[in-house]
């Protein structure tokens, strides 16, 4: 999996989404992501990050999202989304409906 900075992220995720347009599943996940205590140098930062992972297109990406980039990265991806997501149908719900005599008759059968 390849850790990239946000913008390069960003980039790599609209590259993912258009070769899965047509065909494909693409998954995004986001964590919240908090540095352990005794791992990095001691006057490392604790600020907590966002650890934003994609998986598509037989690709795995990731980003370490800092807290004070955090509003600017979600727009950029929120416009990602709304730019690449177009081609989305609706599914057609298919009702189901049992007569009243269907329905006497399978519970008379399962009694």
């Amino acid at each position: 999996m390849t850790v990239l900075d946000a913008d390069a992220f960003l980039t790599q995720l609209t590259r993912i989404l258009e070769s899965s347009k047509t065909a494909g599943t693409v998954y995004v996940t986001m964590k919240r992501y908090v540095p352990p205590e005794g791992k990095g140098p001691p006057d490392a930062d604790r600020e907590p990050r966002c650890l934003v992972r994609t998986v598509g297109a037989k690709r795995k990406i990731s980003a370490m999202v800092a807290a004070k980039d955090y509003r600017r990265f979600m727009q950029s991806y929120g416009n990602i989304l709304k730019v690449s997501l177009d081609s989305l149908k609706k599914k057609e719900k298919v009702k189901k409906t049992i007569n009243k005599a269907e329905k006497k008759e399978t519970g008379a059968k399962s009694s």
